[in-house]
């Protein structure tokens, strides 16, 4: 039976549509290209489970209020945050594609004659056109770019969670900034205090003709020795204050204003060592590698575009118009029109092909970097391990030294006090203690900061859970806030048009 013409050139295209496939082969793991070892090498002793949020491992209510305003007001995170919706806007771009454009057309019009020695007589024209334009996705063209453009979004989800788990990381260390200098101010106080005592005394013996004028000046400048560290001290925690401000997108000044952010000025002991993942579990606990993965995947879809623009596209055109002198008859007289076109690419100076070169060598540098952000990842994991094993046992030793210049201090004034040693000694005494003190401070906040990076290092899926600020639009329009449903629908239908991410 001969076929109608009409519906001969929809039967082709469809025939067509059902044998389309992608030209290219896709890569069938989501692994980096190197050997992953089956796990971390932990200090010996009892570990326990970190809690997902991870700074609450240090047991500071006030630091979690903070870090909460922090991913509220933190101007960079917002940034981030703009930046996924510009992303999903691109996906739904290139997503929009996939489905016939329509168009809808209306006209009017009056033509008017006015020959000459003769009557005018007008003319009215009345029409409605509806036009239809597609692509069909012949080699799954439109199809992978959407799917791209797709992870390209969900990376740039997965960099909004990598800068705010940067966020925490700079706002802890800052916490532990701020608790060291003001630890560090109040232990110079006490040692102030203790220095102008042994001044008191030094003067009150010379005053008695017990002492000299050498010993009155040697205790003066060692109590000048301490006072000379306040201004540094104080100039590292003001900074430190300012750039916390900073971090919640406060003015400066502001912050010392807040009562809610009170920072205790005592650092908080070590908490247990946590329990490790397997180096395997940091490709979905660091966003950072998420994202890294997603743009590998997305790289190569876009060179399955490349090469299916090498090949025939075909296109299809639908047309339909009402035209009519009069408005009450407009729709009595059908204008209707198919077309279909095939586009073969034959010459165009091999630029097809270099943009498919292009595209290669893009998905090459991306898996390669993904690679290196993973080993890097390993890295800042045994890093942290190897410090803190070592920066423990320091804290240990400087705490030895400070309970040994202690005692070597209780006994060199006791020396003294039965003329067997010179001030000098006692002197020497003081000082070593007072270093040894500042420097047990500082060690401790060192293991503190090393912890924090450990877990930094780690990730977690806190991440996943965070979601962008309330703005003023979103707010008062409820249909810009994805309901639990929508954020389902949107996972499948990833899952379907990237099966391996």
């Amino acid at each position: 039976m001969k076929i109608a013409d009409p519906l001969r050139i929809p039967l082709i295209l469809a025939l067509a549509c059902g044998i389309g496939c992608s030209p290219h082969t896709m890569r069938d793991s989501d692994l980096p290209d190197t050997e992953i070892p089956p796990s971390f090498e932990a200090p010996a002793g009892p570990t326990v489970e970190a809690p997902d949020a991870w700074w609450n491992s240090f047991d500071e209510p006030g630091l979690d209020r903070t870090m909460q305003r922090a991913f509220e007001a933190n101007l960079g995170l917002r940034q981030a945050w703009s930046r996924l919706d510009q992303a999903n806007a691109q996906a739904t771009i290139a997503g929009a594609f996939l489905y016939p454009d329509v168009n809808l057309d209306a006209s009017a019009g009056r033509t008017r004659v006015d020959p000459a020695g003769s009557p005018a007589n007008s003319t009215d024209r009345f029409t409605i056109g509806l036009g239809l334009s597609w692509e069909i996705d012949l080699w799954k063209k439109i199809a992978n770019r959407a799917d791209a453009a797709s992870l390209v979004a969900r990376a740039s989800r997965a960099d909004a969670e990598q800068t705010a788990l940067l966020l925490s990381g700079s706002v802890v260390d800052l916490w532990f900034t701020i608790q060291e200098k003001q630890q560090l101010l109040s232990l110079l106080a006490e040692q102030i205090e203790l220095s102008r005592t042994l001044l008191e005394l030094t003067e009150l013996r010379y005053g008695q003709g017990v002492g000299d004028a050498l010993q009155v000046l040697q205790q003066r400048l060692q109590l000048q020795s301490v006072i000379s560290a306040l201004p540094d001290i104080r100039s590292t925690l003001e900074t430190s204050r300012n750039q916390l401000a900073v971090l919640l997108a406060r003015a400066p000044e502001n912050l010392d204003a807040d009562p809610t952010i009170a920072i205790a000025a005592v650092l908080p002991e070590l908490p247990p060592f946590p329990t490790l993942p397997t180096p395997r579990d940091l490709l979905d606990q660091r966003p950072d590698l998420r994202a890294a993965y997603d743009r590998v995947a997305a790289a190569d879809l876009e060179v399955a575009v490349a090469m299916a623009n090498m090949l025939p596209a075909i296109r299809l055109s639908l047309a339909g118009n009402f035209t009519s002198d009069q408005l009450s008859s407009l729709f009595e007289s059908t204008v209707g029109s198919i077309t279909g076109s095939l586009l073969q690419p034959v010459f165009d100076g091999d630029r097809r092909g270099a943009e498919a070169d292009r595209r290669r060598a893009i998905l090459n540098e991306r898996l390669d970097a993904f690679t290196e952000r993973f080993l890097i990842a390993l890295r800042e994991v045994e890093d942290a391990i190897d410090r803190e094993r070592n920066l423990v046992d320091l804290l240990e030793q400087t705490r030895i030294q400070v309970d040994l210049a202690e005692k070597t201090l209780t006994e060199s004034r006791l020396l003294f006090a039965n003329g067997q040693i010179e001030y000098l000694d006692v002197i020497t005494s003081i000082r070593a203690l007072q270093d040894l003190q500042r420097r047990d401070v500082s060690v401790q906040r060192s293991v503190l900061a090393n912890r924090a990076s450990l877990l930094l290092a780690l990730g977690g899926d806190w991440t996943r859970s965070l979601a962008p600020p309330a703005t003023e639009e979103s707010a008062s329009d409820p249909q810009t806030t994805p309901s639990d449903d929508d954020d389902t629908v949107a996972a499948e239908n990833r899952s379907l048009r990237n099966p391996h991410a």
